[in-house]
């Protein structure tokens, strides 16, 4: 945020134990009868919408993350600190933004948005499956190699 030149915010949407749909609890290696902490939060640049998360936290990995709130600490943060993680998967795509995701990030729907699905495993343990959707007109870019 700070390379953008935006001062980071953050806003908890939603904090909820319930049970994964189908696809997550397929995708977390669990089951659809084992509760998962579902999160939804807002990532703010300089107050403007940034990224919509979308997360499940597998909590027969992660069980400590049942007593979290989520509501000054966002759920990756958390984790990273507390929750260990041995591999996982990145999937990069571009979709078309729902009636949801359009009004939380202040866009139209059908907007094009860049979203990032990760889903980290410590060992053959789903923990976490996070959809980030980055609001029109963000970009990411990475560099290869050093400049001369």
């Amino acid at each position: 945020m700070g390379a953008l030149g935006k001062t980071y915010g953050y806003r908890r949407l939603t904090h909820a134990t319930s049970l994964p749909p189908e696809g997550v609890a397929r995708r977390l290696g669990s089951s659809t009868t084992c509760p998962c902490l579902h999160v939804t939060a807002l990532h703010l640049a300089s107050g403007k919408p940034f990224v919509l998360e979308d997360r499940w936290i597998n909590l027969q990995t992660a069980p400590a993350a049942a007593a979290q709130d989520f509501e000054t600490t966002n759920a990756n943060e958390w984790l990273l600190a507390h929750v260990p993680y041995t591999h996982g998967e990145i999937r990069l795509s571009a979709q078309a933004a729902s009636g949801d995701e359009a009004r939380s990030l202040e866009t139209d729907p059908g907007a094009p948005l860049f979203v990032i699905e990760r889903l980290t495993w410590d060992h053959g343990r789903g923990v976490t499956l996070a959809r980030l959707c980055y609001a029109p007109g963000h970009l990411i870019v990475t560099q290869l190699g050093t400049a001369p």
